[in-house]
């Protein structure tokens, strides 16, 4: 037996629970498959489990499962329409992306020639942004307690297409898994759109082309498409997807950033707030102020004034209170004056640059507009000052807080007739009028509900919440109106409205300017999805078969595996279009030509004497393992026993009995053109390797030279190592021996 056919089983083992779908790494030996219970599980060739992802919901499945081209990165999609990006590695989700509609299929495209996308446009940008830019620091690392703490990024190595097929039809394609770039309705391109089922979509290796098997009506057809904005535009493409992936880094960042200001503000300030506005509800509007101003001025406290201050607040409490309000003012001042402030300059740096890609219209002209990028400069620069402002706010709150609890102190004792101690703070004339003006500012909002009814009067008392609320500031920061850039603004109008100058939205808080600067980056990235959009052409319609429903399979027999043959510079699909039928096509890179080859697992007219067992078997399942084998699982379910078979069919015996045709052809139906031959012609029936139990799924790799089948019931999986030398030694290898070169393969 050829070594590229020869294989040996290494172990098998019963599952915990159903396994739904399957894919081996092409850079380690590991294997990631999807439980019946929506689990990831990552485990290795021996069967040692390295992680497992749960299941993002209650009665959730895994619908695709796909590795990136030589990183550790999975995608995965759900029936829930949600796709996760998932690095094994770190153990962590990158990214998740969220469709309206059921996931078929997702996968990461297999590039070639991948040197050619980096060789068109280049530029002295490429690699400066890692050189100049300082590196974000963990929020762990600054005394944060929140579960986002990873600075999480996409794999920018490999160039590859993220490919989301949706049960509608619709086709989501996304370079780098980062940049949305094109969508496809295949159910504008059929005749029959009502009735149109799709089973898969490939990209071909130099993306340029697309290949979908569907079913519309009775017929089975493999559709083509080209896009020329892939071929023309492609490196510019892989330029703007790399910034793409680290503005969308960047703004998770960001996201986790003020997520953890959020937490650590709640934790004591919100505490603060509670009690202090339950005693200011009880209060007359306008009498809060008044009787502290009474209080401070006078020293006369109201009787409803004395029994808080006494009783619900105390002298233990407010040092309390005080020492925690530092403490968390002091963890919000490190995440803004740091990371926020680090993450929003990296930010605009990448809108920058982007923005002088914009200008660069010969390369960039149907992926850019200049004015959006523009806008989202500007949009970056005013979340940099909102920013700045908040920062000022948090040093004017630390101050008014500090004098604010220090007086309450000295209050609540002289109200229990005590001494005050000399360490205790003594107010001089400044800070009793600044005291003064702050405590006149208690009620200097209020709150507005979404239909625009105002409630009652809030106490007053801190003004950063505001900045981390989804609606408008209740008490805008004041400014200098004798500041002489104020002024510079208010005299002259086309200043003040000049594009080179970021605006200061002093109406908003930090969240609401944040959503406006991810609003103007989602649209700077709409361009290059409509463009690629729109130049999806359907130049080729394969009609496979002319299908004949029965009631028992409802079609359960099509299944299809695609490969990029780079040495032959073939693009290969194989479609089962019966039970006993597979079909093999091979296009040129150029589409100039096509092979055909049909193949039948029935006997043959040259066919020698078979056993029972091999009389009347299926097509279960076929992959493609490398540019000369695909393999093949097929089952005979007889009355009395079934049995499955694993077969490496050697392509080169297909290209020796094809038929050769013409392309561009806009519709062709192959079964008119091409002679069916018996897979007991062509190979021996030795080849063929019995499976002690009935299996229904396969998962081969080429590239690490292993395969997995799945048993019908999905519950019991195989492991085979392939390319067996025939020498006496390899024979004799344990299986032990085996594992262990694995693990180090793994490893290395």
């Amino acid at each position: 037996m050829a070594q590229s056919m020869s294989m040996k089983q290494i172990g098998a083992r019963h599952m915990s629970c159903a396994v739904d779908i399957m894919e081996w790494s092409n850079k380690m030996d590991l294997i990631a498959y999807g439980t019946e219970k929506g689990e990831v599980v990552i485990q290795r060739l021996n069967w040692q489990k390295i992680v497992t992802f749960p299941s993002p919901g209650e009665d959730i499945k895994v619908k695709g499962l796909s590795w990136q081209h030589d990183e550790t990165v999975v995608a995965v999609g759900y029936s829930n329409g949600q796709v996760s990006l998932l690095d094994v590695e770190r153990e962590e989700c990158i990214s998740n992306l969220n469709y309206d509609d059921e996931i078929k299929n997702v996968y990461f495209s297999k590039p070639i020639n991948t040197p050619d996308f980096r060789q068109l446009y280049r530029n002295k940008t490429e690699i400066t942004h890692d050189f100049f830019l300082p590196s974000l620091p963990q929020l762990n690392s600054l005394g944060v307690s929140s579960k986002v703490q990873e600075h999480k990024s996409f794999a920018k190595g490999t160039p590859s297409f993220l490919v989301v097929l949706l049960k509608s039809g619709k086709v989501h394609l996304l370079l780098l898994g980062a940049l949305k770039a094109g969508c496809i309705d295949l159910s504008k391109h059929v005749l029959f759109a009502e009735e149109l089922e799709v089973y898969d979509v490939r990209l071909s290796g130099d993306f340029d082309a697309m290949y979908a098997l569907v079913r519309y009506g009775n017929q089975l057809n493999v559709l083509h498409f080209r896009n020329p904005v892939f071929s023309e535009y492609m490196s510019p493409m892989m330029k703007l997807a790399q910034y793409c992936a680290n503005i969308l880094e960047t703004k998770n960042y960001i996201n986790n950033t003020l997520q953890c200001m959020l937490e650590a503000w709640e934790t004591v300030l919100l505490e603060m707030d509670n009690k202090l506005t339950n005693y200011a509800n009880k209060q007359i509007e306008g009498f809060l102020s008044a009787d502290f101003m009474e209080l401070l001025v006078f020293g006369y406290a109201t009787n409803e004034i004395e029994e808080f201050l006494t009783q619900d607040l105390t002298e233990k409490g407010v040092k309390k209170l005080q020492n925690s309000v530092e403490l968390s003012y002091s963890t919000i001042q490190s995440l803004v004056s740091k990371p926020l402030q680090m993450a929003t300059i990296n930010m605009f740096y990448f809108l920058n640059t982007i923005k002088g890609l914009a200008r660069v219209l010969h390369y960039f002209e149907p992926l850019l507009i200049q004015t959006s990028t523009e806008t989202a400069v500007r949009q970056c620069g005013a979340f940099l000052m909102k920013i700045m402002e908040t920062q000022q706010v948090i040093d004017q709150s630390v101050n008014d807080m500090k004098l604010f609890f220090s007086w309450l102190c000295v209050v609540i004792v002289r109200l229990h007739q005590q001494d005050v101690t000399e360490d205790m703070a003594q107010l001089s004339m400044e800070d009793t009028i600044y005291l003064a003006e702050y405590l006149n500012s208690f009620e200097d909002s209020v709150v507005e509900n979404s239909d625009g009814s105002v409630t009652k009067r809030k106490f007053n008392l801190e003004k950063v919440g505001q900045y981390l609320e989804d609606k408008p500031l209740q008490q805008v920061l004041k400014t200098d109106m004798h500041h002489m850039w104020q002024k510079l603004l208010d005299e002259h109008e086309c200043l003040r409205n000049s594009t080179l100058l970021y605006p200061h939205e002093k109406n908003l808080s930090l969240i609401q300017q944040r959503d406006k600067l991810f609003a103007a980056i989602d649209l700077v990235f709409e361009k290059p999805n409509e463009s690629i959009s729109a130049g999806f052409e359907l130049d080729g319609t394969f009609v496979c078969r002319q299908l004949t429903k029965s009631p028992e399979d409802n079609y359960e027999f099509i299944k299809m595996s695609y490969f990029v043959c780079e040495s032959k510079k073939l693009d290969l699909v194989a479609v089962t279009i019966g039970w006993q039928e597979c079909l093999i096509l091979g296009f040129d890179s150029k589409f100039t030509q096509m092979q055909m080859f049909r193949l039948q697992s029935l006997p043959g007219p040259f066919t020698k004497e078979l056993s029972s067992d091999l009389e009347s078997l299926s097509f279960a399942d076929l992959q493609f393992y490398n540019d000369g084998v695909i393999s093949l699982l097929l089952v005979n379910k007889g009355e009395e026993k079934s049995q499955s078979y694993f077969v490496q069919f050697p392509l080169d015996q297909a290209k020796t009995n094809s038929s050769l045709h013409t392309l561009p052809q806009e519709y062709l139906n192959v079964s008119d053109f091409s002679a069916v031959h018996s897979i007991f012609d062509i190979i021996d029936s030795s080849c063929f390797k019995g499976m002690d139990s009935l299996c229904s799924h396969l998962s081969v790799s080429g590239c690490r030279k292993v395969a997995s089948l799945l048993s019908d019931k999905r519950k019991k999986m195989i492991i085979f190592e392939m390319e067996i030398e025939d020498d006496d030694d390899e024979i004799e290898m344990s299986q032990n021996s085996m594992l262990d070169i694995s693990k180090e393969s793994a490893v290395s």
